[in-house]
């Protein structure tokens, strides 16, 4: 029994090494930009666009924007590092978490920040993601 578990941790290391590192970067992309965002001359841009707002909108607008950037890849890192080793990558899986991480690769492309690399980095990183996602299972370690 314990050999049949070390070998469905190494089948599926490769898988979660890949899609965890994929995950890591999109969070920390989204870091960088709340980061960014979170500067003075970032604040009094958009003090001349809301001149009634103050810092606590602000922050929580910053805030707000880093959480809903982090919790797809989050959520789809936290998954699969709890589950893959007993459920595996089923088809049912690509499926629904492909989905999602198109929606939230959509969702970014429509931002339309196109002044930023970082959305660039963070489009090619979804699209990356995506495609890992939906061809995890072939990524298995060949069995000895």
């Amino acid at each position: 029994m314990q050999q049949n578990v070390k070998r469905n941790k190494q089948k599926h290391k490769r898988q979660l090494t890949v899609l965890l590192s994929l995950c890591a970067a999109l969070i920390v992309v989204a870091a960088v930009e709340a980061v960014i965002l979170a500067n003075p001359e970032a604040y009094q841009f958009w003090l001349t666009l809301y001149p009634e707002g103050g810092t606590a909108e602000y922050s929580s607008i910053v805030l707000s924007i880093f959480l809903v950037d982090i919790v797809v890849p989050a959520g789809l890192a936290l998954y699969t590092f709890f589950s893959i080793n007993k459920l595996g990558t089923p088809p049912m899986y690509r499926l629904i978490w492909g989905a999602i991480v198109f929606l939230a690769g959509i969702r970014r492309l429509l931002r339309f920040q196109t002044e930023s690399i970082l959305w660039y980095l963070a489009l090619a990183l979804w699209a990356v993601l995506f495609l890992v996602v939906i061809n995890i299972h072939r990524m298995q370690l060949e069995e000895a």
